[in-house]
């Protein structure tokens, strides 16, 4: 049997269907695969099926043909696998190898269904070991290597943002009389093994405000206000400092993210996008492993942990239950890191 590209290219056009039901910055780590299979076969056209959180962060890439969302309700999943049935697709690419992603897998028709190992896609014609620990983007690429690919240099995530998003940023900015070039410091974090404490990110901000004499900008979670009004209680006195709403739109983010001369965070969505944007970041690791989910130039994109034993655990709470990855990082600590890899 000839190899896949060797099939594949005598097609005129290409059917392929990816599935990443999976949260913000996972949406972002898989753009490299986008550009790739454009370049392996410029005659593809590409679907993807996310969830609607995950829209604005892809909505916007023109690798993409076509985004589908699903909802994740269970009715609107059964209407979805129903309507599976009525369409082809030459290739099927699964980065998310739930009951969900196989279910729908497994009721398209495809003749190449490519996955990650796992028991329960065992149908699958390409089954793909992910255990190395490399950056997540060129894992990602791993599962194109049946489609031909060989090179996984071209692995930096990327995120395009609308007109109208910057044009909010640049008014959001103008509004808080914000000129000279900004640091930003995002605070929130889904789960409590990568939050940084907002204590801790405020006194942070007090330090790049009066030691590196520099503009700081706190940027939030959506609906995180607790740590919006932690970090404003604690900072009130403090000039030189801003503060923007958790309400804002991912797409507006983004836009406020470009507009950042540096970044500093915990190991969230933010993260990600920032890096697609050419944003240079600081990562604080706590739980989660930074060979994993930080690209591997850490000249442009350093990270800081607490080096413990048991870290990284990547545990969603923590298994010693005290938080000695996030609440023991001095703040002083993480102000050196950035003093050092900074350049004003």
């Amino acid at each position: 049997m000839k190899p896949l590209n060797e099939r594949f290219k005598k097609l005129k056009k290409i059917k392929i269907l990816i599935i990443r039901l999976k949260p913000i910055g996972d949406t972002i780590l898989i753009s490299p695969v986008f550009r790739n299979l454009k370049k392996l076969y410029p005659q593809c056209e590409i679907d993807l099926i996310i969830y609607p959180f995950a829209y604005d962060a892809i909505k916007n890439n023109p690798h993409v043909d076509k985004i589908i969302i699903l909802k994740r309700s269970l009715l609107p999943k059964l209407v979805f696998y129903f309507r599976s049935f009525f369409k082809y697709y030459h290739v099927i690419i699964d980065y998310i190898n739930n009951p969900t992603s196989t279910m729908i897998a497994l009721f398209t028709h495809a003749k190449v269904k490519i996955g990650n190992r796992t028991k329960r896609n065992f149908f699958y014609n390409f089954r793909i070991r992910s255990d190395k620990r490399e950056y997540s983007s060129i894992r990602c690429l791993r599962l194109l290597e049946p489609l031909g690919l060989k090179d996984m240099k071209d692995h930096l995530p990327e995120m395009f943002l609308d007109e109208k998003d910057r044009i909010t940023a640049d008014r959001l900015l103008i509004g808080l009389k914000i000129k000279d070039p900004i640091i930003a410091i995002f605070v929130s974090a889904k789960y409590p093994t990568r939050q940084y404490t907002s204590e801790n990110f405020a006194r942070l901000g007090e330090l790049i405000i009066n030691k590196a004499n520099q503009n700081v900008l706190f940027l939030f979670g959506k609906d995180d206000n607790g740590s919006l009004y932690t970090v404003q209680r604690l900072l009130i006195h403090q000039k030189n400092v801003f503060f923007i709403s958790p309400q804002i739109t991912i797409g507006e983010l983004g836009a406020l993210l470009s507009k950042a001369r540096y970044l500093i965070t915990n190991d969230t969505g933010p993260k990600h996008m920032a890096t697609a944007l050419g944003v240079p970041t600081l990562t604080i690791f706590g739980a989660t492993d930074d060979q994993i989910w930080n690209l591997p130039d850490t000249k442009k994109n350093p990270v800081i942990r607490k080096k413990l034993s048991c870290a990284p655990c990547n545990k969603l709470t923590c298994p010693l239950g005290t938080l000695a990855c996030m609440k023991d990082l001095a703040p002083e600590d993480v102000f050196k890191a950035f003093q050092k890899n900074f350049k004003s």
